[in-house]
């Protein structure tokens, strides 16, 4: 709740500076003229006095809230002048001319009020008088909607560079024409593949001979082992057999055995350990 009223003064705050106050006032002209001609048709065709009598009160409101509008954008103008001369003096320019339109278009807004409250005071369908001054009123509002639509128009081409009327360098980078390519100075032609002819193996040329002996190094000849058969020697019955000594005997060879996986935890725990001899 503190927030709320927090927002809320913050408003009243910024409708006392004629920066703000203009911005918030200018919608409102427009918007509210359009409603009136609006209901003024519905309550025409539904034949509905009373939503007549609304849509009249309604467009003479809005036409009366010119004259705060513009004594605000008045009011405002120096500060903008002030604030955009250095970096954007088009803006600038662009404001006063604006201004200066709505200042000569204030003859619309004040002959619709006078209109307005003239259609008011005699009634839409007491007369004729009070049925003309109706259709004068909403013509009146219709030429007024258009010129208000269109120096806000105006008013956001010198203020929001993003709409599409500007020229800016994301068009020019994603339009339809793309960029025209490089002139090449010289163009390189690819020289066409030659076959050379290979040589079979037997024509094959042989590697030269390395005739460098002082620096490499000479082996040795293998050696060369000569087999020589054992001699037996027959056995007599008072010569017992001679058996190699321990060290010299020489165990099987083991057959390969598959790795065995690790033992989970389950499986050592249920391992039964020999219980100790004493």
């Amino acid at each position: 709740m503190s927030e709320f009223i927090l927002q809320i003064e913050s408003l009243l705050g910024a409708f006392s500076d004629p920066e703000y106050r203009y911005l918030a006032l200018e919608p409102l002209i427009t918007y509210g003229l359009l409603t009136g001609v609006i209901l003024v048709v519905v309550g025409y065709f539904t034949k509905a006095p009373r939503l007549e009598i609304a849509a009249i009160v309604v467009i003479g409101v809005a036409a009366f809230t010119y004259f705060p509008y513009k004594d605000a954008r008045t009011a405002a103008q120096p500060r903008m002048e002030q604030v955009y001369k250095i970096d954007a003096k088009p803006r600038v320019e662009g404001f006063a001319k604006n201004s200066l339109e709505w200042q000569a278009a204030s003859w619309q807004f004040k002959l619709l009020v006078v209109c307005a409250i003239a259609t008011l005071l005699i009634g839409v369908h007491r007369n004729r008088i009070g049925l003309g001054l109706a259709a004068a009123t909403v013509l009146l509002a219709l030429v007024a909607t258009k010129s208000a639509m269109w120096l806000n128009y105006q008013d956001a081409l010198a203020y929001h560079p993003n709409l599409k009327r500007h020229d800016a360098p994301i068009d020019r980078r994603t339009g339809g024409s793309s960029p025209a390519p490089r002139e090449r100075t010289r163009e390189r032609t690819p020289s066409p593949p030659v076959a050379q002819p290979v040589a079979p193996a037997a024509q094959a040329p042989a590697p030269p001979a390395n005739n460098s002996s002082s620096t490499s190094t000479q082996r040795p000849p293998a050696a060369t082992m000569s087999y020589q058969p054992p001699v037996l020697q027959p056995l007599s019955a008072s010569t017992p057999p001679s058996y190699p000594a321990p060290h010299e005997r020489v165990a099987p060879p083991m057959p390969p055995q598959s790795p065995q996986p690790p033992l989970t935890r389950q499986q050592r725990a249920r391992q039964v350990q020999p219980l100790p001899r004493y």
